[in-house]
């Protein structure tokens, strides 16, 4: 029978070719394997030798692989087999030795092609370590005849022993040297990501009130403390914000009994003084079963974050009070064009009719009738006057452009005066005091006559009414009171706004709503101050405070001279002489029907 191919000895043929090893991959390993081969062929006089490992493939199966093969062998490296394939595959399966000689039948000898590479005899002995078999040892002859005997397969295999030993002890010691190395990569690529994070990165071990850290130096960018000075037990919570140290430590206390994750936002005093918004999160780690180790977490600077969020609420709060103040705005201008228009068309209405009246009628009215017609006609535009010029009176006083005309007024005669024009049919009731003050009396004309107009607007027709002036501290108080049903606490302040008639007031009521407004301005105007406060007895008392701006030399009193409230109208002024013979206090009752003054 012709020699076959070495291949085919062994079961290499067709065998798939695993990666060879690395270049300086496995030095150790390396230099042991090629002592196996050339110490293992000198033994038995053998030039044709190879080594297999047992190693995993890239499927994680077990295989056969030839790392090392001289003469016939030397091309055969990174050749792999099954167990059971070929002579060395069955040596591996069965974990004892195989010798063929030239001609001998084997079942699991492969077809190969003779030539000079053709043996005649081949011996494959296990490499065994700690029982298992971790390699084959395979030599080989090409000359004929050549039979490996017993003595020298004895000698092979206690060889094999020692090499199987020392070859996956080698191995053992490489990986586990290449785990150390992937280790000691792997650790410092972490310290690296661990120490160049824009965070800080942090373990601290487990124990109930806090222990040591260890954090990364991005602490010291965080809150400008050294990973020394800040890693020292509890120190973080030193430097937490007075406002959060509360919630922050009740939350502490939490997680250290109940082990849940750490999730908080708090904000940190930094060395500098700064303010810096935190977020922290850890995790608890468990060394043994059970058994808490440390806590692992994260703090990051959100401080912009949160800042950014501020100025998000600020802005929508901004959006949101410019949304009201123009939904107030439209309000008002509705109100404001709803009651002008009403209190425009009727005295208007009133002076087209009797225009109409007059210019049909001419000639043929009687002298009574025309007169009534006139004076109604006048009244009529006296209304509209009032009314233009209050609103007049207030643009003028929104924009700014009015000075008050300050001189020295006898502030009893001028209440008394409005007093006795008052022409309402109520009792009305006078206490003041004879006051000379430095004040502009038109301006405080007007606030007497709107404080009495709204109390005739807002109470029962026999409402009773009094009017009180008397000096206070280093001003004059003037209040109007009345004994109506009165306003809500809540509600006094808002009387003061513009086109405001109070909750009561029906929807058509006269008046726009401006009379208390241009109350509290025009004494605002004076450096003062006017307010709604409840009677003592039921009721409201409107009061306005007004200081005397007394100047350093005394200022002659000038006469007083009453302002037309309406067109065509006449005034009653009292004596001068009556005014200098008033007691130190005058109570004056009016009755509107009288047409005169009674002093008690």
């Amino acid at each position: 029978m012709p020699a076959m191919g070495a291949d085919a000895w062994f079961g290499l043929v067709g065998g798939a070719r695993a990666s060879p090893p690395e270049p300086g991959e496995q030095p150790q390993v390396a230099d042991l394997l090629e002592q196996v081969v050339t110490s293992g062929g000198r033994l038995v006089g053998a030039s044709d030798v190879l080594v297999y490992v047992v190693e995993h493939d890239a499927h994680g199966n077990q295989r056969l692989i030839v790392r090392r093969g001289a003469g016939c062998f030397a091309t055969s490296v990174g050749r792999s087999l099954g167990k059971g394939e070929g002579l060395a595959g069955e040596v591996w399966r069965i974990g004892a030795p195989l010798a063929v000689e030239e001609g001998q039948t084997w079942p699991g000898r492969l077809p190969g092609n003779g030539g000079e590479n053709g043996i005649c005899g081949a011996l494959a002995v296990p490499l065994r370590s700690h029982g298992a078999v971790v390699g084959v040892l395979g030599v080989a002859s090409s000359r004929p005849g050549r039979v490996f005997g017993e003595a020298e397969i004895e000698l092979l295999c206690r060889f094999g022993e020692l090499a199987g030993v020392a070859i996956d002890n080698a191995v053992r010691l490489a990986a586990a040297r290449r785990e150390l190395a992937e280790l000691a990569q792997s650790e410092a690529r972490y310290r690296t990501l661990f120490e160049e994070l824009p965070a800080l990165v942090y373990t601290e071990a487990y124990a109930i009130g806090g222990s040591w850290l260890h954090e990364s130096p991005g602490v010291e960018d965080l809150v400008g403390y050294t990973p020394e000075e800040s890693g020292q037990p509890g120190f973080w919570k030193t430097i937490l914000h007075p406002d959060d140290r509360e919630r922050v430590l009740a939350e502490d206390r939490r997680v250290e009994l109940t082990g849940d994750p750490w999730r908080m936002e708090y904000r940190s005093i930094a060395k500098d003084g700064r303010v810096v918004w935190l977020r922290d999160h850890a995790v608890l780690v468990h060394g043994g079963p059970g058994e808490p180790s440390y806590w692992h977490g994260f703090v990051i600077d959100i401080t912009e974050q949160k800042l950014a969020e501020q100025a998000m609420r600020e802005a929508l709060e901004r959006e949101q009070q410019a949304t009201r103040q123009l939904r107030a705005l439209d309000e008002t201008k509705n109100v404001f064009l709803s009651a002008v228009s009403h209190e425009l068309r009727t005295p208007l209405a009133a002076i087209v009719g009797i225009a109409l009246t007059l210019q049909r009628a001419r000639s043929s009215l009687a002298e009574d009738d025309g007169a009534d017609l006139v004076d109604r006609l006048a009244a009529n535009a006296g209304k509209l006057d009032r009314l233009l010029g209050d609103l007049l009176d207030l643009d003028r006083l929104n924009r700014g452009i009015v000075t008050p005309k300050l001189r020295r007024t006898d502030l009893a005669a001028l209440v008394a005066h409005i007093a006795t024009e008052w022409e309402t049919g109520r009792p009305l009731e006078l206490a003041v005091e004879p006051v000379v003050a430095q004040v502009d009396p038109a301006k405080v004309e007007r606030i007497v006559e709107n404080l009495l107009a709204n109390a005739d607007r807002h109470t029962p027709p026999d409402t009773p009414v009094w009017v009180r002036v008397a000096r206070q501290d280093e001003g004059v108080l003037i209040a109007v009171e009345d004994a109506g049903s009165g306003v809500s606490p809540e509600l006094r302040a808002a009387l003061f706004e513009p086109f405001r008639q109070g909750p009561e007031a029906p929807t058509h009521a006269p008046g726009v709503g401006i009379g208390l407004t241009l109350v509290a301005r025009f004494a605002e105007l004076h450096g003062g101050r006017a307010w709604v406060e409840e009677r003592p007895g039921g009721g409201l008392s409107f009061r306005v405070l007004l200081p005397d701006r007394r100047s350093a030399e005394p200022c002659p009193l000038r006469p007083w001279t009453p302002r037309s409230r309406r067109a065509g109208a006449t005034r009653t002024q009292a004596e001068p002489g009556a005014r200098a013979r008033a007691p130190r206090t005058s109570v004056i009752t009016y009755t509107a029907s009288l047409k005169r003054v009674r002093s008690l």
